[in-house]
Parts: C-alpha cells; sequence; structure tokens
C-alpha cells in the first residue's frame, strides 16, 4: 500500500494493524493511540502530517517507520511544514493577556460533546481576542472546522494539558452557525432519496450509546462503504463533528428530524 503524509491514520491500521504500535513508539505523544476510544475517534480524521504535528515529530520520521514495516511511500507528494501552529499573530495576542478561557474537560467527562459550547463561546470572543479551549488531546478535527470559518490556531501541550487557541483572521465574520443545516430535509424528502439511492444499505441505531460511543460506531461503519452503498443512522441529535467529515470525504448526506430526540441520517458513498 502507498502512503504519504495525507493518508489516514485508520487507513494505516486497517491496512497493517501494527502501525498503531509502531506510530505509538515513536514518542509519548502518540500513546493515546493505544486507548481504543481515542484511537476509534481520531484515527479516521487524522493523517500522518496532522500525527506529525500533534506528535512534535519529522513527517519524514514517521513515513520511515511505516515503510520499515511494509508500508511503500509515495515520493511525489510534498511535505508538510512542520510546526503551522506557531502562528506569530496569536501568540502576540496570547503574551498580552486577552484570553477568554473555556475548559471542557468536565464537559467530557460528562460525557456530552463541547462542540456546541464551544462555538457558543467563540461567537462571543472580541475581535483581538483568542479563545482558549482546554482539553487532553489537541481536538484535530475541531481545528480543521474553525480554521475554514476564518481563524487561526496555536497549540501548547503540558503532559495531559492542552491548550489550543484561536483567533479571526479577518474584520468581518459570519456568525457561526450552531448546527450545519445543508442537509436537512423534510420526512418526504428524505424517504424520496432512500427510494432512488440503489445498492446495499446498512441500518444501524445509536441513540442509546453513550458519548463518544454514537460517533465512534457511525465512523467505523463509513469505513466499511464502499462505492454505491448508504448508512442509515438512527441518532439522538444532528453528529455536528460528523458533518464536516461527511463532505470533506465527499458523501452525500440527508438528515431529516423524526421528532425531538430523534433524527435520521442517510450517508451514501
Amino acid at each position: 500500500m502507498k502512503i504519504n503524509g495525507k493518508t489516514k491514520i485508520s487507513t494505516l491500521i486497517k491496512h497493517n494493524v501494527a502501525a498503531i504500535e509502531v506510530i505509538a513508539a515513536i514518542n509519548s505523544h502518540f500513546n493515546k493511540l493505544r486507548n481504543p476510544i481515542l484511537r476509534a475517534v481520531l484515527a479516521p480524521r487524522v493523517s500522518v502530517e496532522d500525527a506529525s504535528r500533534i506528535g512534535k515529530c519529522e513527517v519524514d520520521l514517521m513515513l520511515k517507520k511505516l515503510y520499515e514495516i511494509g508500508f511503500e511511500l509515495d515520493v511525489e507528494v510534498s511535505k508538510v511544514e512542520i510546526g503551522k501552529e506557531d502562528n506569530r499573530d496569536v501568540l502576540k495576542i496570547i503574551q498580552s493577556g486577552k484570553i477568554i478561557s473555556l475548559d471542557v474537560r468536565p464537559i467530557l467527562s460528562g460525557g456530552e460533546d463541547p462542540f456546541l459550547k464551544i462555538m457558543e463561546v467563540l461567537k462571543q470572543v472580541p475581535d483581538g481576542f483568542v479563545l482558549e479551549v482546554i482539553n487532553t488531546f489537541e481536538p484535530t478535527p475541531l481545528i480543521k472546522i474553525i480554521e475554514k470559518k476564518g481563524y487561526i490556531s496555536h497549540i501548547e501541550s503540558k503532559g495531559e494539558k492542552v491548550k489550543t487557541y484561536f483567533t479571526k483572521i479577518m474584520e468581518t465574520l459570519e456568525m457561526i452557525e450552531e448546527c450545519n443545516t445543508d442537509f436537512i430535509c423534510s420526512n418526504a424528502e428524505f424517504e424520496n432519496e432512500r427510494e432512488k439511492i440503489k445498492g446495499h444499505c446498512s441500518e444501524i441505531d445509536v441513540r442509546d450509546l453513550e458519548m463518544p460511543l454514537p460517533m465512534i460506531t457511525i465512523l467505523n461503519e463509513m469505513e466499511e462503504l464502499v462505492e454505491g452503498q448508504s448508512l442509515l443512522v438512527h441518532h439522538k441529535k444532528v453528529p455536528q463533528y460528523l458533518i464536516p467529515e461527511l463532505v470533506e470525504r465527499q458523501f452525500q448526506v440527508w438528515i431529516t428530524e423524526i421528532e425531538e430526540g430523534y433524527v435520521k441520517l442517510l450517508i451514501h458513498k
């Protein structure tokens, strides 16, 4: 299998499970990869380039270690710039003390998804200030979502405490939506799309699962989909982190609300 900096960690593991220990052995930053829950959440969203930034190591080192266990290297793909998180504009604001801090560790320990809370607070951050999100790991999916909204970020980690800073890169910025409604449709439209889609359709119900198991289950099922197949998901709410992932992977998706606390998602590859 040919790999490069853009290859997802989940793809590596799916091809050769030995990649888990090979990456984890590079340095202590990658120990979380040994945790099945964190691995299931992060691996499908994190590329080799992302991991190298999180682990503060060179992309070449990771690729070399993976090459040693049988992966082929795609030498035509350019390398990522390491240290992108060291953004001087963000650092200047941090040093000035203009910080709005949000510790999401209690939210996560309570089994809740902090995404909406982060977005709510982010909207209230004045120009010239940074939002400091305190977590136990680098929230790569969140960083990608927020950077696409016109922000830059900076990461500082010390032991199990990781601080991620966000600030605007433009004077005017559209308000961040709490929920991406681009894929919301009526029940009739949803059922019509189900009828139009041909091919195998899997079905899962994640409504009774505790966080973060709904996302883990959906991501695992998505990994198994091949061209022309679909996944029908019964969920308690619109999964905020999942939508940008679907867009990035070019999945088709339709979402309909059945009643309060019950939505259906149709994901088609």
